[in-house]
């Protein structure tokens, strides 16, 4: 407010000083043509003279106006414009996919500012930023991509950028805002499964699993591999978190995760197998070898003889009469014979032990088979031992279960 009125007492001062100018010595023009003269003052004729000025200019405005030639030179300059932004974000692309990252941000970045639809350009000139590992920049594009609307896909670019810089933390997080906020979008859902999955949260996936099936159906196998694999994971932490303090209470929760997954899952081999190897972490030994007997009565696995072998049990001569009654049926199985020589151990029974170890490693040369051959021969046949550890030629022998041994 101050300086406001200080300007205009400046501004007053100085015009009265022009004043007293003007009347001191107000100078003296004369235009003549021809016959004709006009004479006036000097401050007369500069008054003439700029009206003059802004007369014509008004004048040329609205004849430009008239004949529409702002028109035409926006159209030009537009098409111009267009097509500058056009080659620039194609030798941009081409720079991009050659590797040549800066000079395709420049590129790209230019053929932003010059189009009306600068969108693409700025989601290009982000990514190539990123891969010239400048994310701060990427941000920036992103920032003013964002601004042009479509914050769906401003939102997706951020979290492929995010992934691709192992931001896994950080994409996972504003994946989850996106899914709040685009429910039915597939690139979000399967953007949040590629988080979750590096960050190895699979309670979370687990969660989201249902609308993922809604979308890519039981019967696409990425989406039949990766629920595999989720449900496998949450029972190995059950397994583990629950061994580490009540392993009764660790079992009921298996059971109880077991059981709410659908028929389908619960009657899958592998899976069923990995559930009954949990229930042996957490010391539920009979419940596995029940479980699995019922399973391999009515269909045959390798993987769940291979655990079935693996149980300890109460009652493990009756483990072992099971077991004996599926030899007829499969008597070349290396996996039946690795876990008769694994129940044999359990029973006292040393040579039959043995024998079904050479049998299995006469079958398939399995590192693990072998390996349990070695352990038994150590305390049996020293000789014999060396011999199997010189056919050996795996650099890590494979962890084995705890068995009585001779």
């Amino acid at each position: 407010m101050k300086r406001g009125l200080l300007l205009i007492l400046i501004l007053l001062c100085l015009g009265a000083v022009l004043g007293l100018w003007l009347l001191h010595d107000p100078g003296y023009v004369l235009v003549s043509w021809r016959l004709t003269s006009i004479e006036m003052s000097l401050w007369v004729a500069g008054l003439v003279w700029f009206a003059s000025l802004v007369a014509a200019v008004f004048l040329l405005d609205l004849l430009i106006g008239l004949l529409g030639v702002n028109h035409l030179w926006e159209r030009w300059t537009r098409s111009r414009n267009l097509e500058r932004s056009a080659r620039a974000f194609h030798e941009g692309s081409v720079a991009l996919e050659q590797g040549e990252w800066r000079r395709a941000e420049r590129l790209l970045f230019s053929a932003a500012r010059l189009s009306s639809e600068p969108l693409p350009a700025y989601l290009a000139a982000a990514r190539a930023a990123a891969r010239g590992q400048d994310f701060d920049r990427a941000e920036q594009y992103l920032v003013l991509a964002e601004e042009r609307g479509n914050r769906l896909a401003v939102g997706l670019a951020r979290a492929r950028l995010l992934l691709a810089a192992g931001r896994w933390e950080q994409a996972a997080a504003l994946l989850l805002r996106l899914s709040d906020k685009y429910r039915k979008d597939d690139q979000v859902l399967m953007l949040r499964v590629e988080a979750l999955t590096r960050l190895q949260k699979w309670g979370e996936l687990a969660e989201i699993l249902p609308g993922l099936q809604k979308r890519l159906g039981t019967d696409d196998p990425h989406y039949e591999a990766l629920e595999k694999r989720v449900h496998r994971e949450v029972l190995a932490w059950i397994a583990i978190t629950g061994s580490r303090a009540d392993r009764a209470f660790a079992a009921r929760k298996l059971q109880k995760y077991w059981d709410s997954l659908p028929r389908r899952l619960r009657a899958d081999d592998d899976l069923l197998a990995s559930y009954a190897s949990e229930l042996l972490q957490v010391g539920a030994d009979d419940e596995a070898e029940a479980l699995l007997a019922d399973v391999l009565e009515r269909n045959w696995s390798n993987a769940a003889i291979e655990v079935y072998g693996r149980t300890r049990s109460t009652r493990p001569d009756q483990a072992l009469t099971r077991a004996l009654g599926w030899k007829d049926a499969h008597p070349h199985n290396p996996a039946l014979m690795l876990a008769l020589g694994r129940l044999c151990l359990q029973n006292r029974r040393w040579e039959e032990a043995r024998h079904y170890f050479e049998a299995a490693v006469e079958l398939r040369k399995s590192p693990e088979a072998r390996a349990e051959l070695i352990r038994l021969l150590s305390r049996l046949d020293t000789a014999a031992t060396g011999q199997h550890v010189a056919e050996m030629t795996e650099p890590h022998a494979p962890r084995l279960p705890d068995l009585p041994l001779p």
